[in-house]
């Protein structure tokens, strides 16, 4: 779970960034929603958006706990999503190619997914 926080840390960075950075486009006024962030990780998405603790959580540098802060003045909200449905995925690990071209496709940097089709013999 450390890590995913960890990350959920520099993410939160970013997005408090980017909503100081939009309104000075001047496109729109303001980012009055909080910006989604995602995460696969079940126990890091609770332990942000909850005050509770737990025994994994003990080795949680304070400074992260700024995921928190950011949680509870909305700038920010944490979502589970499934490790399915993690497109930034091929960025990371290596993948079999019939889910790397499904989440490359999902990006858009080509166009529909390719079907791996299995032939009948």
């Amino acid at each position: 779970m450390q890590a995913e926080f960890v990350a959920c840390y520099e993410a939160t960075g970013q997005a408090v960034w980017l909503k100081k950075f939009i309104p000075g486009l001047r496109v729109v006024d303001s980012i009055s929603n909080p910006l989604t962030l995602y995460c696969d990780n079940e126990p890091a998405v609770f332990y942000a958006s909850n005050n509770k603790s737990s025994g994994a959580a003990k080795h949680i540098d304070i400074k992260y706990h700024v995921v928190k802060d950011r949680v509870q003045d909305q700038t920010i909200k944490i979502e589970h999503i499934s490790t399915d449905l993690m497109l930034a995925d091929p960025l990371t690990k290596g993948l079999p190619p019939n889910i790397f071209h499904y989440h490359i496709a999902g990006m858009g940097l080509i166009g529909k997914p390719l079907i791996l089709e299995q032939e009948d013999h």
